[in-house]
């Protein structure tokens, strides 16, 4: 699609998705003139090439290749991949895709709401469960809810039909799951695993990677049209805004005493703010600071970087977040950002399309569609295509 379709297209979408859930900024956005005519012309072929790839690997079931206890995150990923570069249901090449995988995820939705291949199966939601069931559950739920609201919001015919009361009943779990009991009142607002977490005694509830994706599921959803109390985005702020930390300047996991930077959630911590219409707050700028200050030149290397050792990071899970971040911010940041960004993701792109998977010990098993879609969405990020992130 040339970049001219790309400008049309998403007039239509930004204004078919305006809500009071965010004011769309009067400011001119990033420019698309950071990279050159011919690099962009590089970066539609890796994107094409990558999309190829995606939809070779997809299963007879609709789904794509992870670990079960990735599903159907990762094929979440997969569909906002497609539609992130204007691929809908409805459209072709890739229509077929993408419709086949929007019914799996639906589909794997629990009578209690959870949006899981493995999860609870009640009619409640029971976090009398396993770290492994767990820790994977509030994330598949999350991703799968972004990726069927944003089809919804996209899609006009059958498959927004059938997807509607799976939203419903998802915007439902995940508002129960954020009204629990936290023990400490800094998590107030905020999820994280479904499963009780102890770390050293102390019971932490909430985390800015979990909520960071329940974030985008509402705004999703709000955006296309379902009721999301606003309470519950105020609420869901306040704990963002306790995850920034002030002698660091920029986000860390969860409001805590350690010290737990990576560049996933600095990108997470701005990107959430966004969400809520705070694109010029203090606590994004300086995040968006540390952001340029800690790239991602070295690619897929888990190591320690920045002023100190972290050793928690996910490369492609950080690039995804971090180029959101920056196109959120626009200016300096962004400019500074895209051209370096797009330089390391299409130098190591693999011949067929694909990346390598995460080399995070936690993440290398869900496969490389997880990362591939990740970069597909990087590299989709100035298109403004999907309303989620529309800036």
């Amino acid at each position: 699609m040339e970049r001219i379709g790309h400008s049309i297209f998403t007039f239509l979408v930004m204004m078919a998705s305006m809500s009071s859930f965010i004011e769309l900024r009067a400011e001119e956005g990033p420019s698309m003139d950071v990279i050159s005519e011919e690099r962009w012309a590089e970066v539609d072929e890796s994107v094409e090439k990558g999309l190829n790839w995606l939809a070779s690997q997809q299963q007879p079931d609709g789904s794509f290749p992870t670990l079960p206890n990735g599903q159907p995150g990762v094929s979440g990923l997969c569909v906002l991949a497609f539609l992130a570069h204007g691929h809908t249901p409805d459209s072709e090449p890739y229509g077929e895709v993408v419709e086949k995988a929007v019914t799996y995820i639906a589909e794997r939705q629990k009578p209690n709401g959870l949006i899981a291949l493995i999860a609870p199966t009640g009619d409640e939601i029971t976090r009398n469960v396993s770290r492994t069931v767990g820790e994977t559950v509030t994330y598949n739920h999350g991703i799968a809810g972004v990726a069927l609201g944003e089809a919804y919001s996209l899609t006009g015919g059958t498959s927004a039909d059938e997807i509607k009361e799976v939203l419903e009943k998802g915007i439902k779990a995940t508002l129960t799951m954020q009204n629990w009991q936290k023990a400490r009142p800094v998590d107030q607002g905020g999820w994280r695993y479904l499963d009780l977490l102890d770390r050293d005694g102390e019971a932490v509830d909430s985390n800015l990677s979990n909520t960071v994706w329940q974030m985008l599921f509402l705004r999703s959803a709000k955006n296309a049209g379902f009721d999301v109390p606003q309470e519950s985005i105020d609420d869901a702020v306040v704990f963002i805004k306790n995850c920034y930390h002030p002698d660091y300047g920029t986000f860390v996991l969860m409001p805590s005493h350690y010290d737990h930077r990576t560049r996933g959630m600095s990108g997470a911590g701005v990107v959430s703010l966004a969400l809520a219409g705070m694109h010029e707050s203090e606590e994004a700028r300086t995040a968006g600071d540390w952001i340029l200050e800690n790239g991602f030149e070295k690619y897929n290397v888990v190591e320690p970087f920045g002023q100190t050792g972290f050793l928690d990071d996910r490369y492609h899970y950080g690039v995804f977040f971090c180029t959101q971040a920056t196109y959120q911010l626009g200016g300096h940041y962004w400019e500074n950002f895209f051209p370096r960004i797009v330089d390391v993701v299409l130098k190591n792109q693999r011949p067929e399309g694909s990346w390598e998977a995460e080399r995070h010990s936690n993440d290398y098993k869900f496969g490389n569609t997880h990362t591939t879609a990740m970069m597909l969405l990087a590299l989709g990020a100035p298109n403004q295509l999907l309303p989620v992130l529309q800036r």
